[in-house]
């Protein structure tokens, strides 16, 4: 019996021991050396970290602070921006966040600090800026580089001789680039010629097909909440519209679409069996060694403006954070032309800064720039405090279009009068 009790004793010692040990390596994970002054970010896992991570040695040289990048696959990422921004855990002088989900939430209720005095003349250089100001005006984040979907179809397709005059006897106009989504779905059914080739691509899996609606909706110049009433606009004219067009290009997909996601839709693409889809503009650079001469870039379509969601990971310092002067010389180095430049070169992301996106050896690099700048004026993040909620819902919803249960209107309707009734966009 003795026996048996030391042994549950010992294992319960183990745990124990075993919780402290991930809590202390948590706490201690970015620490690199002891005797130097050290800055802790915390970034999710992706090329746009690597290119931190490998550029920041440029950093240690030139100020003898260490930068200790803490690359976390997205489950642990969103976790540990709650406990800093929200919980003051005090563990990174630096959060990276998400563009286009979080800076709402982060402004309004993020305890995080002004940039303003740690960036100088260097915040002016940067496009966009005033997205990531608060109501009083103070900088609470800057992006590190810039992401957002584009329109990419087939080219070569769409100047056929005989393509263009077919499709003028059947629409009685000329074919072109769709802007607006009544465009878009005529040149979807033109090209939709199964099983050989699909007129269009929609994610079926919950994340990608919200991430489609998403375009949808801004296209309309819409949002999911309106920032000075703080109200949820999910059943707006515009939503309504958005949400109609979505469900409609759905009928344009190839079979199975509901278990893909856009990464599936890359690969139909290049096999020649989508004839257009909009998805983030990453994929380009590998159409232009695949499939040079068949495929074009164009701002997403929308009835009012491009539908374009503002991807980037946003730099903010926790008001808990340890090193915050540090941290504030991480971030202005990160803005600083050098770093601008290499990481473009590398991701082929944009940068942040309009002196770089006009450097002759950037404009040579990327393929198709004019697009992507007709369409960063557009870019637009989700005006509402609880992002992941919001997703949930609206596919809910979609999905219930799908299904019959309810069409664009009634579901529009389900979501803001049922599903969140009650609810503030802001809360």
């Amino acid at each position: 019996m003795k026996k048996k009790i030391y042994i549950f004793a010992f294992a319960i010692l183990v745990i124990t021991l075993s919780m402290i040990q991930t809590d202390v390596s948590y706490a201690n994970s970015s620490v690199k050396n002891k005797g130097a002054e050290v800055v802790r970010v915390l970034a999710v896992s992706g090329p746009e970290t690597d290119a931190l991570i490998e550029n920041a040695r440029l950093f240690e040289a030139e100020t003898g602070i260490t930068a200790s990048i803490e690359s976390v696959a997205r489950s642990l990422w969103g976790e540990r921006k709650v406990r800093e921004l929200l919980e003051d855990s005090g563990i990174y002088d630096i959060v990276m966040i998400g563009g286009g989900d979080d800076i709402m939430w982060v402004k309004t209720k993020g305890h995080v600090l002004p940039l303003d005095d740690y960036l100088g003349d260097e915040k002016d250089n940067i496009f966009l800026i005033d997205n990531y100001k608060n109501e009083a005006g103070q900088l609470i984040g800057v992006p590190q580089y810039y992401n957002f979907p584009m329109l990419f179809y087939r080219k070569d397709l769409l100047e056929d001789p005989k393509e263009q005059a077919d499709f003028k006897a059947k629409y009685g106009r000329d074919l072109t680039v769709p802007q607006k989504y009544d465009e878009l779905l005529e040149v979807a059914e033109f090209f939709h010629r199964p099983p050989e080739m699909y007129g269009y691509f929609l994610g079926g899996v919950d994340w990608s097909l919200f991430g489609d609606h998403t375009y949808f909706t801004y296209g309309m110049g819409a949002n999911y909440g309106n920032t000075e009433t703080g109200e949820l606009t999910l059943n707006t004219p515009e939503a309504k519209r958005a949400m109609h067009v979505l469900t409609e290009m759905a009928k344009y997909n190839p079979d199975g679409w509901e278990t893909m996601s856009f990464f599936d839709g890359d690969q139909y693409f290049q096999n020649g069996k989508v004839f257009m889809y909009q998805n983030w503009f990453y994929i380009w650079a590998t159409l232009q060694e695949t499939m040079p001469d068949k495929a074009g870039i164009a701002p997403p379509t929308g009835d009012v403006q491009p539908g374009a969601h503002l991807g980037a990971f946003v730099a903010v310092v926790p008001e808990a954070a340890p090193n915050p002067d540090g941290a504030g010389k991480f971030i202005k180095w990160m803005l600083g032309y050098d770093y601008q430049k290499e990481q473009t070169l590398v991701t082929g992301n944009l940068p942040v800064r309009q002196d770089v996106l006009d450097d002759s050896e950037i404009r040579s690099e990327l393929v198709g720039i004019e697009q992507y700048e007709a369409t960063l004026p557009f870019l637009t993040y989700q005006h509402t405090t609880w992002p992941n909620e919001i997703q949930s819902g609206v596919t809910e919803a979609i999905w219930k279009v799908f299904d019959g249960e309810m069409n664009a209107d009634e579901a529009c309707d389900w979501l803001q009068n049922e599903k969140f009734a009650g609810r503030q966009a802001i809360e």
